[in-house]
């Protein structure tokens, strides 16, 4: 019973800590792979990190060493979505859609 109640809280704790939002204004609390997100998003859609809210959508797996995750970064009213592969010391970063505007358009 203690262990069903401990895998509970262990398995709560790691999903609300997957959905919080991470600014991208304070790079020593991001790791290696977030900081990659981040200045990549910066870059695409044109917005200073400090105005970047990112957030993990899944865990993609472990492969062979190789950890996949897939990240939504927020900011300037837009919106992208980043795949990353990072194994062996290195860490690739890959746009998974085109930019999106996330306020209304007039027509």
């Amino acid at each position: 019973m203690i262990r069903f109640f401990s895998t509970l809280l262990f398995a709560s704790l790691w999903v609300g800590c997957a959905a919080t939002p991470k600014s991208g204004a304070d790079p020593g609390r991001l790791s290696v792979e977030e900081e990659q997100v981040v200045a990549q998003a910066s870059l695409e859609l044109g917005c200073d990190r400090a105005q970047l809210q990112m957030v993990k959508l899944s865990n993609d797996g472990d492969m062979m060493g190789v950890k996949n995750h897939t990240f939504s970064v927020r900011g300037c009213g837009k919106q992208a979505t980043y795949k990353t592969s990072c194994g062996w010391g290195e860490c690739s970063v890959f746009n998974l859609a085109q930019i999106q505007s996330v306020t209304p358009q007039r027509m």
